[in-house]
């Protein structure tokens, strides 16, 4: 899948010399957390967040006056070094980004302009449309053989009771590198027949909460 698919386009950017005030201002009223700041040819300078107004503005246990904070030009508070994509990237690889760097949003470029935002919430709403839960199903999880042709064995059973499978997730056993668990979503609202099938056929179902009916 592409960003363009799941980015935020147009986004809400802010220019460099704008105060401090003005970004909260406009963070609460559009209800985001992220700002892109700009030049006046829309090209990236930093980004600030919610929490990095915060951290500018004095505890309320101080006695400097927070308008003096709030005055100041979002380039004080900005982060420089910032991610961006492209809205051609995979969205796989900028999730990549978002595990490993810790950050909140990813601002996304086209011709060095700022033209979207991809943030943590997108990654999350894109997650939970390709597992399927959006859909109502069931979900089957199978411990199986890592080998080649074990999906395709899996699929074929589903096809034979023409079970038709909304989505289907493979992730490794880390301990036992020669399993797999295989979690598949499936358009079926009673899957106590398929979990009888699969294991008539030697699969190990994994049942919810480890309840078995027999």
């Amino acid at each position: 899948m592409l960003v363009e698919k799941i980015m935020t386009s147009p986004c809400t950017t802010i220019q460099g010399n704008q105060s401090i005030e003005n970004a909260l201002e406009l963070m609460t009223q559009k209800e985001i957390r992220h700002l892109p700041i700009v030049n006046e040819k829309d090209e990236l300078l930093g980004i600030i967040s919610d929490k990095d107004i915060k951290m500018a503005l004095p505890s309320i246990l101080s006695d400097e006056d927070p308008n003096n904070s709030l005055s100041l030009s979002v380039s004080k508070i900005m982060r420089r070094n910032v991610i961006r994509c492209h809205p051609l990237d995979f969205v796989e690889d900028i999730a990549l980004d978002f595990y490993e760097m810790a950050i909140g949003a990813i601002p996304v470029l086209r011709d060095n302009k700022v033209i979207g935002i991809v943030t943590q919430k997108d990654m999350l709403n894109t997650f939970l449309e390709l597992t399927g839960v959006t859909i109502p199903g069931s979900i089957i999880e199978v411990h199986i053989d890592d080998k080649i042709g074990a999906l395709h064995d899996i699929t074929a059973i589903f096809k034979e009771q023409n079970i038709d499978i909304l989505n289907v997730l493979a992730y490794a056993d880390q301990e036992n590198v020669k399993k797999r668990y295989l979690m598949l979503r499936v358009k079926s609202m009673n899957p106590e027949k398929i979990y009888k099938l699969l294991e008539e056929k030697n699969y190990h179902v994994i049942y919810p909460f480890g309840i078995r009916n027999d």
